[in-house]
């Protein structure tokens, strides 16, 4: 809550969606504080889609992943439906846990097509921390905690200096399309 209270102060509005990976504070917290925003759960492998016992897959990276490629949510219903009458009477739990986070991990498709795919995951984050982690690890140990600190200040405006570069998404498609729902 106090992240995002900060976030605030410094100037972040219009908030209509948060993107996590399934974290429960991060969302109560996005809940309180921005209500009118939606809830989109990360749908890269591993946050959100549960891995059925070996002998149950296919081989198919698809079987695990009913909605993140789908071009719309009702061929995403579809898949998740086709799913659960095939692998679903095999492993109830994932099925169970798929259908639970299906309605988190599909907001995407309520904005434009172009924003999907940066939509459905926290890649941009993940990479900022793995950038964080290797030059941690490069350094071994801190002197004090003001150094650490400067050291990941450091990673984080590098990082945001290369986002200033590019469009991450075009923000004209919100206001330009009436289907989007505000």
């Amino acid at each position: 809550m106090e992240l995002l209270r900060q976030l605030l102060e410094r100037g972040l509005r219009d908030v209509r969606l948060v993107i996590a990976d399934g974290h429960a504070g991060l969302a109560a917290a996005a809940r309180q504080s921005r209500p009118e925003a939606q809830l989109q759960r990360c749908t890269s492998p591993g946050t959100s889609s549960p891995r059925p016992p070996g002998g149950c897959v296919d081989g198919s990276a698809r079987t695990r992943r009913p909605s993140s490629r789908r071009p719309s949510l009702q061929d995403a219903r579809k898949r998740l439906e086709a799913l659960q009458a095939g692998l679903g009477r095999q492993v109830p739990e994932a099925m169970e846990c798929l259908h639970d986070g299906f309605a988190a991990a599909t907001r995407f498709f309520s904005f434009p097509k172009a924003h999907w795919k940066r939509l459905r995951r926290t890649n941009g984050l993940e990479r900022l921390h793995g950038e964080v982690k290797r030059r941690i690890r490069s350094v071994g140990a801190f002197p004090d905690r003001a150094s650490a600190l400067r050291l990941i200040t450091a990673v984080a405006l590098e990082v945001t200096g290369i986002w200033d570069d590019r469009r991450y998404l075009d923000m004209a498609l919100l206001t330009s399309n009436p289907d989007i729902a505000e």
